[in-house]
């Protein structure tokens, strides 16, 4: 409870606009656990890096299943071998001594061999799992027993969000392709003589609580790219007054780490890791070794030295706020000019400006006419009466040393601060606190003066010492219609500040809060950038025993930039600082990691990783919202003879684009699916299509079907040069054979879903990821839209599945139905199946229209409907697939005549017009029957007394009668006499207008007679006759399916003949014979040395029977049992012996047992 009442006081705090700094922090009970380290594949787009909870990525020794940064994935192409993040600070001990502490991910034990490093907090995964809680394993995630996420067990409305995603977007919102959580906490180092917790003395390391969030997006633009945001946390109760995040590289750039060249660009904050002869391992074969690239995207922020750290107050969506503030910006928050860094001469009467470092704020008062002490920032100045010259440190030292109120202003930062964006250098905007009068109180960030001003757009400096902790909105770009969602950050689930007109700050919360305020804005962070770079030799620290102060000393003191730019095994460290963080507060590191190769030079290489970054900077930039691509499609694959069937569900087709939602665009953009197959995990071999700069780019898909909505050809929104292919407007289908394919070769076939971007927010089309994780032992793992699959002959005496009855038990629909096995594993024998319909009448332009409206599937076996109302039966419609089949309908689209069908017994009779009864007011009803009208004489059949509308229809003797031969009854009808009054059915042969007329009476649903359909004469052809005695007229119509039909079926599944297996004994192969050296359906050589695996296959094979081999002189070389599904009719021989050691080349007999079928002897050669 005490928890929620906080929760509840800090919302208050927001909604008050005070600021977070006012507060008191509680610390947590989050406390590292060693036994809870896991590790998981980062591979959601083209990367492939292992990510340890630790604060560390990549591999912590040689184990061949951590992964280094290896791309494209699947190939065993590395690049860096980790990257990881270590917190320094620099505290004053229990003994009252200044010291350095530095927290690191790993290495590092106390004598007895337990952790000194930074561990998983409980509460952030499943522990029974093996995994990182990932957004793609719900079963990663803690549940039940845990009590759900650690930090969302005070929801109010839904306690510890048991079963949702934790995501950085809020509750269960997962808008990458792939995104990792944890926490840890460096609470086990007890090293250092600091207590940074006054309610819990046995707590070590600083009270920092860090969580790290790991994205990876398909969308094309930053496919090569992944995220890391590394949020951390002062848990504590005491102030760090000098923190200092530093982040170390390690490259293995080409698989060999000899030749590596490491340096780092400091105007583009991108550290890039270079081979330098750009030849790699083996597993890079004659390609080019690319390069790796690290971007510092967001540094911490130092939001109390009055100084536009990042620039970011004239960016052009920012300038507006300038003019809101009160008073003249020139005055109040001027740009640095080159004489504000001159050494500052002061002396009686002139302006300084006094810092309390309890709250930053700032007092302007007089230098003191006799001179005098005043103390800044717990800095004593000593004022001589005739003045003094001041300079400010070269050096970030966290003290304003001028009395000029801004603290480590420094030229090189701030008056040539380099702009990314622009490419231009430029000077940056500061608090002008000398333009206040002596007396005056400026609180932190504020450009007015009194410690009552609130916080508002009048009143606070526009984006400078902007915090992502203070509560406010710091560049206005939360909107109410789209932003009000409350602290949870999900839409409709009635948390606290959802709908309530103000921003909701997740700050000081487990939550999320609302988007574009402080945790979710990351553009109210003043960003104090790289401060150093050092160059180390790889292996050169030993964690064990460096002290705190060395490493501290050696790579995190601003300032230090050692970048030589050295060939060989060096690490790179890179750090940003310094910054006080105080109890509560949160500071963030956030970097990605780009790849880059296939140029025809370094160069170009360096030229395509600047432009990944500077995507990944856009996407920083949008809060980490991107484009997405509609969701995977869930795949399955049939195997047949030379061919393979795939086929796959329709859920990609409800995905929402939230962020292009956001834009105000067409958010549910789904457009069509590709299909893509390779021979290789990479994919390599359909990456065909290259870019402007003829760099490999996109896959070649070898199918597109897209939806038929006149959005076509390429998309205008261009890739690096190359524009995307939104497909034909061929139509979905939701089923694809493969043929022509090599039995026995192993195939990757991808089906993905992509959108149609959105032109005017110039956004190309997104595609879904191609999950696939090959491990070194060959294993494989994928992902609901990849199968790995071989073609293949079925076993020897298979038999199909097949239809096995179909009938049309009620109705008289004409259309076609027709059922193809799909998926012949999962057909259901011994199960009945039924089709029924419903119909609709459609409002037509003369008479309403009959026709179908839907179908129904259902099982009647198991009392479960498997179709319900479904649209899907037009001609060439695709239906989905249910339990291993698909139907498909041939209809027609209303009632009406079959003149093909229809007609006389006699070609000599006048031609005869039908139709739907219409006369006057009445329209006839549309019975969906056939007809038949058989002639006699007069008082054969027998008119109704009747009257249509204001007609008169006298019951009377007639020469036909007229049976209902779809239900074999008779049909009731009505004679309208025009040519003659004898009862015969006729037409004058000179005066078409005068041709009786027969209108049909049948009964409806309420078993009321109701006029129906309408038969007459024309004089066509000339020369021929009435109709007479012994003629009949046979009316066919075309009916579509409706509520009358019923259709009942059952299918047969596949089996097995034995006596049809004996008679296919003699097929049976070893396949290739002989063998020469190797194969090409054998798998990549995943091991670092040996030939790797080979294959030899042995097909139409019966279903279960037992393979020897021997050599020529009869010693049996190995035994393979073979007992497989009834598609399989091969079996896959390794190549080893018995003794799992390589064989020798030569010739070889098999000798094939297979029970109730028969025997088979052959012989195969191995060539060396």
């Amino acid at each position: 409870m005490k928890r929620i009442n906080l929760i509840l006081l800090l919302l208050g705090l927001c909604w008050s606009g005070i600021g977070f700094a006012q507060t008191t922090h509680v610390p947590s009970n989050d406390r590292g656990d060693d036994n809870l380290r896991r590790d998981s594949n980062l591979d959601g787009n083209n990367l492939r890096a292992t990510v340890f909870n630790f604060g560390f990525s990549g591999r912590t020794s040689d184990r061949p299943d951590f992964y280094p940064y290896e791309w494209p994935k699947n190939t065993g192409r590395d690049y860096v071998a980790l990257v990881a993040i270590l917190l320094g600070g620099e505290v004053t001990a229990q003994d009252g001594q200044t010291i350095k502490i530095v927290d690191t991910p790993t290495y590092r034990q106390d004598p007895n061999g337990n952790s000194w490093n930074m561990e998983p907090v409980p509460g952030f995964q499943n522990p029974e799992s093996d995994e990182i809680a990932r957004s793609d394993v719900p079963d990663s995630w803690p549940g039940t027993t845990e009590g759900g996420w650690r930090d969302k067990q005070d929801d109010l409305t839904d306690p510890g969000w048991i079963g949702s995603w934790n995501g950085f977007f809020g509750k269960n919102i997962i808008n990458a392709d792939q995104e990792m959580f944890y926490r840890t906490s460096d609470d086990k180092y007890t090293r250092p003589n600091y207590i940074p917790d006054r309610t819990d003395p046995t707590r070590g390391g600083m009270g920092l609580v860090m969580d790290v969030r790991a994205f990876a997006w398909s969308q094309i633009l930053i496919s090569d790219v992944v995220f890391y945001i590394h949020d951390i946390l002062n848990d504590g109760t005491k102030r760090i007054p000098k923190t200092d995040f530093l982040i170390w590289l390690a490259d293995i750039v080409g698989g060999d780490a000899d030749d590596d060249e490491p340096f780092v660009d400091l105007q583009t904050n991108i550290a890039f890791l270079t081979d330098a002869d750009r030849i790699g391992d083996e597993n890079f074969g004659t390609d080019p070794v690319g390069l790796a690239s690290i971007k510092f995207l967001e540094t911490p922020g130092n939001q109390i030295d009055g100084i536009d750290n990042d620039g970011d107050a004239d960016l052009s969506e920012n300038s507006f706020l300038l003019s809101l503030i009160n008073g003249d910006p020139d005055t109040l928050v001027p740009i640095f000019e080159e004489e504000d860094f001159d050494p500052r001469t002061i002396g009686p009467g002139d302006k300084i400006v006094l810092i309390d470092t309890s709250d930053y704020s700032r007092t302007v008062m007089e230098y003191p006419a006799g001179g005098g002490t005043v103390v800044s920032m717990g800095q004593t100045f000593n004022l001589p009466p005739g003045g003094i010259t001041l300079f400010e440190d070269t050096l970030s030292d966290l003290y304003d040393d001028d009395l000029d109120g801004l603290i480590d202003e420094r030229l090189t930062l701030h008056l040539e601060r380099f702009d990314e964006i622009s490419g231009s250098v430029r000077a940056v905007r500061y608090i002008n606190y000398l333009a206040f009068e002596p007396g005056d109180v400026i609180k932190r960030g504020f450009v007015v003066a009194g410690r009552d001003a609130e916080m508002s757009y009048e009143n606070v400096a526009p984006m400078i010492d902007e915090s992502r902790d203070d509560f406010f909105d710091n560049d206005n770009d939360w909107l109410s219609l789209q932003d009000d969602l409350g602290l949870d950050g999900l839409e409709g689930s009635g948390d606290p500040g959802e709908g309530d007109g103000v921003p909701t700050s997740g700050s000081g919360t487990g939550f999320p809060g609302e988007p574009n305020i402080d945790k979710t804005d990351v553009s109210e962070t003043d960003l104090i950038g790289i401060t150093s770079v050092i160059q180390d030799p790889a292996g050169n620290i030993d964690f064990n025993s460096i002290s705190d102060a060395t490493l501290w000393r050696n790579f995190m003191i601003p300032g230090d930039f050692y970048i030589p730019r050295p060939t060989g095994e060096y690490d790179t460290w890179v750090s940003s600082g310094y910054f006080p963080i105080e109890p509560g507060e949160r500071q963030r590191m956030a970097i990605s990691v780009a790849m880059a190769g296939g140029g025809n030079t370094k160069q170009a290489d360096l030229e395509a990783a600047i432009q990944k970054q500077r995507q990944a900077r856009t996407a920083f930039e949008s809060d980490y919202r991107f484009a997405q691509a509609p969701t995977p499609p869930t795949v399955k694959a049939v195997p047949g003879d030379g061919k393979v069937t795939l086929y796959w569900d329709a859920l990609a087709e409800e995905s929402e684009d939230l962020f292009i939602k956001r834009l105000n665009g067409p958010f549910r953009d789904f457009e069509g699916y590709r299909i893509y197959r390779a021979t290789d995990a990479a994919f390599l071999d359909a990456k065909t299509i290259t870019d402007g700069k003829g760099v490999l780019t996109l896959l070649k898909p070898i199918a597109q079907f897209d939806l038929e909505d006149g959005i076509s050809g390429f998309h205008p929104v261009d890739i690096n040069g190359v524009l995307y292919d939104l497909g034909s407007d061929n139509g979905l289908v939701h089923s694809y054979v493969d043929s022509g394919l090599v039995n026995g070769q192993r195939y990757f076939y991808a089906v993905t879903a992509y959108d149609f971007g959105f032109e005017f927010g110039n956004i190309a089309p997104s595609e879904s990821v191609i999950k696939i994780d090959v491990s070194t032992d060959g294993s494989i793992r994928t992902g609901e839209s990849v199968v790995v699959v071989r073609p293949r002959a079925p076993i020897a005496g298979y038999l199909p599945a097949e239809v096995q009855s179909f009938e049309h038990r009620q109705g008289s629909a004409s259309g076609e139905i027709n059922l193809e096995v799909v998926d012949p594993r999962v057909i259901q024998e011994g199960h009945d199946y039924q089709l029924t319909f419903e119909d609709t009448l459609i409002q037509g332009t003369v008479v309403d229209i009959l026709t179908t409206k839907n179908f129904t599937l259902t099982d009647l076996t198991a009392n479960a409907v498997l179709l319900d109302r479904s649209t899907d039966f037009g001609t060439g419609v695709e239906v989905p697939l249910t339990d291993g089949f698909r139907l498909s309908f041939v209809n027609e689209d209303r009632v009406r005549l079959n003149r093909i069908e229809s007609g006389w017994s006699d070609d000599g009779i006048f031609d005869f017009q039908f139709g739907q009864v219409s006369f006057l007011s009445i329209q006839g009803q549309q019975s969906p029957y056939d007809y038949e009208i058989v002639f006699g004489d007069v008082g054969v059949g027998t008119a109704k007394d009747t009257t249509i509308g204001f007609l008169p229809l006298p019951g009377k003797d007639v020469n036909f009668t007229i049976r209902n031969v779809s239900d074999n009854i008779p049909v009731q009808f009505a004679l309208a006499e025009i040519d003659g009054t004898d009862g015969r059915f006729t037409i004058n042969p000179n005066n078409a207008n005068q041709t009786d007329t027969i209108y049909l009476l049948e009964e409806n649903d309420e078993g009321r007679l109701v006029y129906t359909w309408q038969i007459t004469l024309n004089t066509q052809p000339v020369g021929a006759r009435n109709p007479e005695s012994g003629d009949t007229l046979s009316i066919i119509l075309r009916k579509p399916f409706l509520r009358q039909d019923v259709f009942v079926f059952s299918l047969k599944k596949e089996s097995e003949s034995r006596e049809l297996a004996k008679n296919q004994l003699e097929e049976i192969r070893v396949v290739p014979n002989p063998y020469i050296a190797a194969e090409v359906w054998e798998p990549r050589n995943t091991y670092s040395s040996g030939r790797g695996p080979r294959e030899l296959h042995f097909i139409n094979l019966p279903k279960t029977c037992t393979i020897r081999i021997f050599n020529v002189n009869g010693v049996l070389v190995d035994r393979l049992d073979h007992d497989s599904t009834l598609d399989n009719g091969t079996e896959i021989w390794d190549m080893l012996t018995v003794d799992n050691l390589e064989i020798a080349y030569g010739i070889y007999v098999y000798h094939i047992e297979a029970p109730g079928v028969g025997e088979k002897t052959g012989t195969f050669a191995i060539i060396k």
